[in-house]
């Protein structure tokens, strides 16, 4: 019985990665399927609600209920497609920030001190050069930065 957990999480943990790894491909599917959706749910509403006469089955009396629930349909695949456009509006640029990321670039560094360091953040070392300027009587205004 243990066994058959196992196994059962074992493929749930590998569907369960496969589905996030392929997220932007099935968000760009459900937007295009979505918005087909959207359109023709508006025309079967607009045709049932304007002229219910051209559709077999549709009399006086459940024509309100099929234009409400067409109307209906709309709206969740409104939903759909918002949700969708947002995710890939969102996550545009995530799988290259992944990748920067892996290659070991915008990790902060240590520095001597223990500190974190970015990687716009430059540590100059000292050096014997500097030392023997300070003694000369025609110093920089910028010395104090470069030493």
């Amino acid at each position: 019985m243990a066994r058959t957990g196992y196994r059962l999480a074992f493929i749930s943990r590998g569907l369960l990665s496969c589905f996030t790894t392929h997220l932007e491909g099935i968000s760009n599917f459900c937007a295009f399927y979505s918005f087909t959706g959207i359109l023709f749910t508006a025309y079967a509403g607009s045709m049932i609600k304007y002229q219910p006469l051209f559709i077999k089955g549709i009399n006086m009396s459940n024509q309100e209920l099929t234009k409400e629930s067409a109307f209906g349909a709309m709206g969740m695949f409104i939903f759909l497609f918002s949700s969708s456009v947002l995710y890939l509006c969102f996550h545009k640029h995530h799988d290259e920030e992944h990748a920067i990321m892996a290659q070991g670039y915008m990790r902060p560094q240590m520095q001597a001190g223990g500190q974190r360091m970015s990687d716009y953040q430059v540590e100059l070392p000292h050096s014997v050069a500097s030392a023997s300027h300070q003694n000369s009587d025609d110093s920089d205004e910028f010395e104090h930065i470069l030493t």
